[in-house]
């Protein structure tokens, strides 16, 4: 009984600290517009994702990202911008037009089965560089944990200067998955968690029984 219920508390702390599951969508990086940034949708699927970083289509130099997401869609909000929350600020030296400059975003999460308006934004406000490029046309991309619907681009922030339906973001959203496979207690390797915690639970469960 006491080596049982040790083993189920090693496999729980394996369970709790094995790395997570890294994983990406891509849209285009074919531009052939521009303008300061871009809204779309986002819907997890099955389960809730971290987005660690971006990759963004933008004008080479220093420039700032801005990332705002909302639950639901991003439609009727565009130049709401009190229905957005800020998650992220990134200065980045752009590689320009056409190349994928990536962005190290602060992490944020995403609940499963949900729908999210997503803005990716430089800080720009005004018509001139550093712009972000991006491709004319609505378009849908999907893998097993995501669906990414396209979108809009904004002229200034939140629209200031215009709205302009039917484009795609040009990019990249890396993510990584919440790892959820509990290891059968036969399987774990008990020197693999080290000394420490080892020693740790034996002081738990045995100083009980």
């Amino acid at each position: 009984m006491k080596i049982t219920k040790m083993i189920h508390a090693i496999a729980l702390l394996v369970a709790t600290t094995l790395p997570l599951a890294a994983a990406s969508i891509t849209t285009t990086f074919a531009d052939n517009n521009r303008f300061t940034g871009n809204m779309f949708n986002l819907t997890t699927l099955g389960s809730s994702i971290t987005v660690n970083g971006l990759d963004v289509n933008v004008d080479s130099g220093a420039v700032t990202i801005d990332v705002y997401i909302k639950t639901g869609t991003y439609v009727g909000f565009d130049t709401n911008a009190a229905a957005w929350t800020l998650v992220s600020t990134t200065v980045v030296t752009g590689k320009g037009a056409g190349s994928q400059t990536a962005v190290n975003v602060t992490p944020f999460t995403l609940a499963a089965n949900t729908l999210y308006g997503v803005y990716v934004t430089t800080t720009n406000p005004n018509d001139s560089t550093p712009f972000m490029y991006y491709t004319n046309g609505s378009n849908t991309y999907s893998n097993s944990n995501l669906t990414l619907s396209t979108g809009e681009g904004l002229g200034g922030l939140f629209g200031s200067i215009s709205v302009e339906p039917g484009r795609t973001w040009d990019g990249t959203i890396d993510y990584s998955l919440p790892t959820t496979t509990l290891p059968e207690p036969s399987s774990l390797g008990l020197l693999a968690l080290g000394a420490p915690a080892f020693l740790l639970l034996r002081r738990r469960y045995f100083r009980k029984y």
